[in-house]
């Protein structure tokens, strides 16, 4: 007897999705940053992080270096990596909507997950135009969120970026 199950689509099974997020260390005056590509199956393809030391000074306060040093990480950790993600995604924490938009400027679908609040589940806000429903970007979205990993890339990117950079915590 067959036993039925649901079969991936290839478009999920190859397409790729980057968690990225960046941390300031106050103590380190630094920034640091990861790039966590998955497959639509939510397995690891890809790590990348670097890390930004701001510029001391008064003129260089916790709020002027991670304005300006948050783009300049992001954009340096995704000219490292090989892979092309089809979907970008991001915690809240990283900014709002219009600086993401602005300074990250993506060109493929970057999304903003936000975490379950009281009877509200996790969604998706995307920061640019949502993908399209033939896109691969919306099959890699679909599977991700079926298989509730929302938040749980996240986590192994924090445990990478601890890995390598101890002085984080």
């Amino acid at each position: 007897m067959a036993v039925p199950y649901r079969k991936t689509p290839r478009a999920t099974a190859t397409g790729l999705a980057a968690f990225v997020d960046v941390k300031w260390i106050e103590t380190e005056r630094s920034l640091y940053g990861g790039l966590l590509i998955i497959d639509g199956l939510g397995q690891p393809v890809e790590f990348v992080h670097n890390f930004a030391v701001a510029p001391a000074g008064i003129p260089w306060n916790r709020e002027n270096s991670v304005k300006l040093g948050t783009p300049r990480l992001v954009h340096s950790l995704f000219d490292t990596c090989r892979r092309e993600p089809d979907l970008i995604v991001a915690l809240p924490s990283l900014g709002d909507a219009d600086y993401l938009n602005a300074e990250i400027a993506p060109a493929v679908p970057f999304a903003v997950v936000t975490p379950a609040e009281g009877a509200l589940p996790a969604e998706w806000s995307w920061i640019n135009t949502p993908p399209t429903s033939g896109m691969r970007a919306s099959f890699v979205a679909a599977e991700l969120e079926r298989r509730g990993l929302f938040f749980e890339p996240f986590s192994r990117l924090a445990e990478a970026l601890r890995v390598v950079y101890p002085q984080i915590g």
